[in-house]
């Protein structure tokens, strides 16, 4: 009976009740696609972060992280390397020499770091090829070929064909440099990684850095980022005499930006669904307010306040109620358009880079913050509800009946 009430009641006033409905509508929409979209970003700058730079598991020399000096290598790196590949569960894995040096020509120099690499190995691990924008990948049969950034070309004003030096400490401790030529020119999305790295053959840097056959680092790619666990615990326990460390423990602003991420959009949310749920709470109050005689005779003909009190709150329940489907529907339906072809912003790529993430975003939206926004929705509902029914509560039958 109350509820039969209460539905018919929301509609006595139905261009108040639309208006409400639509903002909860347009609210909910607006907060579930903020979600989806944050999300996407920090989902894109993790995936690329992974498979670009870290990868999801390194192997390194106990001291080498430290100071990353080119003494700390991989004694029995190759060996390592070759063990761990039989892992049915690993997709791609490259062993590396990384050197901190410099990086000079004629305009000036800039510190870098150097990434020693097999090439072929390198191309599944990474797509380094893929990421090139002008020359070729490294050839097999020259020597002392390097790739750049385009953003440390025009830094150091250098181009294809150009030559320039690397500097670099070798396991004595004493410089070492060679010249290298450019054969390609790179770029990722993230800036800062590229101004940084450079590329060389390992063949070409392992000699002059005093490691000859050897490596200093092994990047590891599995093939799903939920056996991470599993293959970390069991590569230390393989490997007890090496660091072994995942993309969050090299990375651990990465890890960061996740948890962070999370309550960031949770606390927008909700700083929505409040603003939502006082623009209800006030309109609620003035049908109440406006409805005091009629809510007084219904009290005087013998109607109970706790009725009376679940009539508001049902009314107040069922206009957000009503307003949630159409949210929700037209959150799903912009999520589902821009996953396929995402909400570009190459007009600020140079922004989005500087921090590291793709100008091109594909909102996503897990099952769990989908849960966590019902969830709001419901305290939301419940919260904007009490007020106005606890205004009836307050009511006296003899003197409502006089307004």
């Amino acid at each position: 009976m109350l509820t039969k009430i209460a539905s018919r009641n929301i509609w006595r006033s139905r261009k108040r009740s639309l208006i409400i409905i639509a903002a909860v509508s347009i609210g909910l929409w607006a907060g579930i696609f903020m979600m989806a979209f944050y999300n996407g970003m920090i989902e894109q700058r993790i995936n690329s972060a992974i498979t670009d730079e870290l990868s999801h598991i390194q192997v390194h020399h106990p001291e080498f992280r430290k100071e990353y000096d080119i003494k700390y290598h991989l004694s029995e790196g190759r060996k390592i390397v070759e063990t761990i590949r039989k892992d049915s569960k690993i997709k791609a894995i490259a062993g590396r020499i990384i050197l901190k040096g410099m990086i000079a020509s004629a305009s000036g120099s800039s510190g870098i770091t150097i990434n020693g690499i097999k090439p072929e190995a390198e191309q599944i691990l990474t797509n380094l090829n893929e990421k090139i924008i002008k020359g070729n990948y490294f050839n097999p049969q020259k020597t002392n070929e390097i790739i750049l950034s385009e953003k440390l070309c025009k830094k150091l004003k250098l181009n294809l064909n150009k030559k320039t030096i690397l500097t670099f400490q070798d396991t004595e401790g004493n410089l070492a440099s060679g010249a290298f030529r450019i054969t390609a020119i790179y770029k990722t999305v993230n800036g800062p990684y590229d101004e940084s790295n450079v590329f060389v053959k390992i063949t070409d840097i392992d000699s002059l850095a005093g490691i000859p056959n050897a490596i200093n680092e092994i990047a590891i790619l599995l093939k799903s980022n939920t056996e991470l666990e599993e293959i970390q615990k069991k590569l230390k326990h393989k490997f007890p005499k090496t660091e072994i460390k995942n993309w969050m423990e090299i990375s651990p602003e990465l890890g960061l930006t996740i948890s962070v991420g999370d309550q960031m959009v949770f606390i927008f949310m909700g700083i929505i669904l409040l603003a939502l749920a006082f623009g209800i709470v006030n309109t609620m109050m003035m049908s109440v307010l406006e409805r005091t005689r009629e809510i007084g005779m219904l009290l005087a003909l013998g109607m109970n306040k706790f009725k009376i009190f679940m009539m508001i709150l049902l009314e107040t329940l069922f206009l957000i109620i009503a307003g949630c489907p159409v949210g929700i529907l037209l959150a799903f339906v912009s999520i589902g358009i821009t996953q396929r072809t995402g909400i570009d912003f190459s007009n600020f790529s140079e922004a989005y880079s500087s921090f590291g993430y793709s100008s091109i975003i594909y909102p996503s939206l897990t099952a769990r913050q989908f849960g966590i926004i019902m969830l709001l929705v419901f305290i939301t509902a419940l919260f904007s509800a009490l007020f106005p029914a606890r205004r009836v509560l307050k009511l006296n039958p003899a003197e409502s009946l006089k307004k």
